[in-house]
């Protein structure tokens, strides 16, 4: 395991540098590097649970996941259990989502599911124990996928723009923007990172992603936050990278 604050960020640029070197035979091709990450989750300051997040490769697919689960006396009181896994493969100079699934491990039947026919332009949609088709338009990103976008951005220099959302089994827009960088306190050690704002339409969250500078498809933080309700913060505590 290696800690945030011992991230080696020579040995991830230079890593990073050999994958976009390798990928010079197709420019469109955008570099990826597999990890698994922990995260500390807060509530209205309190610490309710833990996630780990993973990006792994699986064939010609990659797949990102991520598992949630309570703590402390949030653990009695709650047997949810939040897993999403958005599997997508890269397309042109972008990425284009093949599956995404939505379970509670802690409780059977509630499931949720989006697979994505390009060819057909269809979005074949399972919520709530009905089925319905979308049309796609445009790509598609979701609250995972979303990490992808922000490296795209980073490497053409983007920043902002628009995309088609998947929220609750439909499609809206969404607008993500490069709010520069800051200096952020990273289980207490200040380190750089790029930051990132997001509007949904149709929700009143607003979610702020704070990525690390040298390895930009990392979150080191995530605030999301509701009219009326304390933020949701995800917190970085240690990542181990694939070589």
């Amino acid at each position: 395991m290696i800690r945030p604050r011992l991230i080696n960020r020579y040995s991830s640029s230079l890593s990073l540098l050999l994958l976009i070197c390798a990928a010079g035979a197709n420019a469109a091709e955008i570099p990826m590097r597999s990890f698994s990450a922990s995260y500390s989750l807060y509530k209205g300051g309190m610490h309710v649970a833990n996630t780990e997040m993973k990006l792994q490769r699986a064939g010609e697919y990659w797949r990102w996941s991520s598992l949630t689960t309570p703590r402390g006396v949030y653990a009695l009181l709650t047997r949810k259990r939040p897993y999403t896994e958005t599997s997508f493969r890269q397309h042109d100079n972008g990425f284009r989502l093949h599956q995404i699934r939505i379970s509670d491990t802690g409780k059977d039947g509630q499931k949720e599911s989006a697979r994505f026919d390009w060819d057909k332009g269809e979005m074949a949609v399972l919520r709530k124990g009905k089925h319905r088709q979308v049309r796609l338009a445009e790509d598609v990103y979701d609250y995972q996928s979303i990490h992808l976008l922000a490296l795209s951005m980073d490497l053409q220099g983007k920043s902002k723009t628009t995309v088609d959302f998947y929220r609750k089994g439909k499609l809206v827009k969404s607008r993500f923007v490069f709010s520069g960088r800051e200096q952020i306190d990273l289980n207490g050690e200040s380190t750089g990172a790029n930051v990132y704002q997001q509007v949904v339409d149709k929700s009143d969250a607003k979610v702020k992603y704070f990525y690390d500078i040298d390895n930009p498809l990392l979150p080191l933080r995530v605030e999301s936050r509701e009219d009326g309700e304390s933020p949701a913060i995800l917190i970085l505590r240690e990542v181990t990278w694939d070589l």
